[in-house]
């Protein structure tokens, strides 16, 4: 009991000192401009604080699972998993909850209130609640994502280098997505939608939202999820076992 508790605070802390850091470059950026791309500092603190949510639930039930996918499969622990009388995928993603990254969650919600007292107008509970909800699109991409990269496994012996570029592309999600123009900004919004994925929830909660971007990010959370699933189905055909 004491070992969940010293994780739960280390966990605490930890979150805390990265969150902070990053609200504190908010207030830097806003000491200079009043919006960043036509942002108030307290919209763009909850389009963080919706970027952290997402990392923390992540953080919670799959990231790590999957993170460590390559190795378990290198281990033989596939092996034992296989023999289990439910979703081999499911069993294997889910594997291990990480209920002392649920601090994460506490300082995300601190955050949260942070970004809404600095607004100017007060946002309706019920557009609050559709964005947390909107959130769940965003975390079957996110998921989707990582699942197709674990799933490589089968092919390429380690993925460490995917994940660490899929993390820092993830961090890209943190600012408005009106920042990424041309190229760069299509891509980030239709090839791999990391601007979606906490601008949408952020605009929804604070009701700025054009609604045809939210069917864009569910569909392709959909097409990222069918993906995932037939990158693991050819992948999983290859596994013959690590003994």
């Amino acid at each position: 009991m004491l070992i969940y508790r010293a994780n739960f605070l280390i966990s605490l802390v930890l979150m805390s000192m990265w969150v902070g850091a990053y609200a504190i470059l908010v207030e830097v950026i806003f000491t200079y401009t009043k919006t960043l791309a036509g942002w108030s500092k307290g919209e763009v603190i909850v389009i963080l604080a919706f970027y952290y949510l997402i990392q923390n639930i992540s953080d919670i039930f799959f990231k790590d699972n999957i993170e460590s996918f390559g190795q378990a499969v290198r281990r033989g622990e596939l092996d034992f998993r296989i023999t289990k009388p439910v979703s081999l995928r499911m069993l294997s993603f889910f594997w291990e909850i990480r209920f002392d990254q649920l601090a994460g969650v506490i300082v995300t919600g601190i955050l949260f209130w942070y970004g809404i007292s600095h607004l100017s107008y007060t946002p309706k509970m019920i557009h609050i609640a559709a964005g947390l909800a909107v959130t769940v699109a965003s975390l079957i991409f996110y998921y989707s994502l990582l699942v197709i990269i674990a799933s490589l496994t089968f092919w390429v012996e380690k993925t460490d280098t995917f994940n660490v570029l899929i993390f820092n592309m993830s961090q890209l999600s943190r600012y408005p997505r009106a920042m990424y123009t041309d190229i760069f900004g299509k891509f980030l919004t239709f090839v791999i939608p990391m601007g979606l994925m906490a601008s949408v929830p952020a605009e929804i909660a604070l009701k700025t939202v054009d609604y045809s971007w939210l069917a864009i990010l569910v569909g392709l959370s959909a097409l990222f999820y069918i993906i995932s699933r037939v990158v693991w189905y050819y992948g999983i055909q290859r596994y013959t076992s690590a003994n």
